[in-house]
């Protein structure tokens, strides 16, 4: 029998469908035709059978929903002021500053010299082009000793290959190079840093776009530093409770009746599972973050 089909697949199809006929500069990423879906379209046609979905009105909602998409200058470097917005960023934040803070309709490289190079990809498919980013990272971290302030990259807008500076969007991308800081402080970038940009208007619209757009971005640098600041809280509380819980079974294991220090020890750590499992439900740790505190708990539970 076959599998029905739910509602947020049924919406999302035809999203998509209707966003591959759109030109380069209007199309939206996967992850965020997947958040528009979520948040804004199934609560519209909650209650109706994935079956009794009209295309008329779903075609009316979805492009409702591009009408509040941000504007398309958004996707054009030139309205970007790129030396700032993407300036100084750690080599550990690389991935997370082209899937936070660059537009979803951007094309990006990274070089890295000989840590590696990606591509040139659009961020709107960097679900596809983030395996060699991280390779570019890991690659770093011996290097750099998991510190910061000796590897940083930043951003400068270049040409794509056989593609003319008049202004068309499509013709730019946002090239991350390397810059190796010396024990002099002197910057040492692996690859050439001069930027292509094109002069574009300088009346009243554009620089309302330009303000615009600058406020878009500002919002997201906010909105990441604000998910970075409650990371640190989880893992500095979750450093906390498991030291807590560590000296809690040294204790435990000085008793006389050690039956019953078992018992408690074994609550004690029900306890500190329920909170990882807890954190881990929540998002707030990645598998990795999970697995190593995981590990930390077992071995504080059986010194």
């Amino acid at each position: 029998m076959p599998r029905k089909k739910s509602l947020y697949n049924v919406i999302l199809k035809e999203f998509t469908k209707i966003n591959k006929k759109l030109p380069a500069d209007r199309k939206v990423s996967i992850k965020d035709r997947r958040k528009i879906v979520k948040e804004q379209l199934v609560p519209q046609f909650q209650g109706t059978p994935p079956s009794r979905i009209r295309l008329r009105p779903l075609r009316a909602a979805i492009n409702q929903a591009y009408e509040q998409i941000p504007p398309r200058e958004l996707c054009d470097l030139n309205y970007i002021d790129v030396a700032s917005q993407f300036a100084y960023v750690e080599w550990f934040s690389l991935d997370e500053t082209i899937t936070e803070l660059v537009p979803d309709c951007v094309f990006v490289k990274v070089s890295g010299g000989d840590f590696g190079t990606t591509r040139i990809f659009n961020t709107r498919d960097y679900q596809y082009g983030r395996e060699g980013v991280r390779g570019i990272v890991e690659n770093i971290r011996p290097m750099a000793q998991n510190e910061s302030g000796r590897y940083i990259f930043s951003g400068y807008q270049k040409l794509r290959p056989r593609k003319r500076n008049n202004g068309n969007p499509e013709n730019y991308y946002l090239d991350f190079v390397l810059i190796e800081i010396d024990s002099q402080g002197r910057e040492l970038p692996v690859v050439e840093t001069e930027s292509v940009r094109y002069e574009i208007p300088k009346d009243k619209e554009t620089k309302k776009k330009k303000t615009k757009i600058k406020n878009l971005i500002e919002g997201k640098i906010k909105s990441l530093k604000q998910k970075r600041d409650k990371k640190k809280r989880v893992k500095k509380t979750l450093d906390t409770k498991i030291k807590t819980f560590g000296e809690t079974i040294k204790k435990l294991n000085k008793r006389k009746n050690q039956g019953k220090a078992r018992q408690d020890a074994r609550e004690q750590f029900l306890k500190a599972l329920e909170l990882l499992e807890k954190y881990k439900k929540e998002g707030k740790l990645t598998d990795k973050q999970y697995k190593a505190a995981f590990d930390k708990i077992f071995k504080e539970f059986n010194q």
